[in-house]
């Protein structure tokens, strides 16, 4: 399954990277096979993207470490 490497807008409270725990599940699911994970500490934000499903929103924050990563614009709804 190929994955994209999202854009960190901010960094993470303290600045440093972290490690993916176990228990990181991902924000919403598709039904293709694009990965789109933290630019910061590589847990998946999006699994699953199909080139044609789009994300409701330009940003989020990774659950699993805080940093804000920023979606590429050809997900836009």
């Amino acid at each position: 399954m190929p994955s994209i490497s999202l854009k960190v807008t901010r960094a993470p409270p303290g600045g440093a990277d972290h490690a993916v725990p176990d228990a990181a599940k991902p924000l919403f699911r598709g039904t293709g096979d694009i990965d789109y994970l933290c630019g910061n500490c590589g847990a998946v934000i999006a699994a699953g993207i199909a080139p044609t499903q789009r994300v409701p929103f330009a940003s989020t924050t990774c659950t699993s470490c805080g940093a804000e990563v920023e979606f590429p614009p050809s997900l836009g709804g």
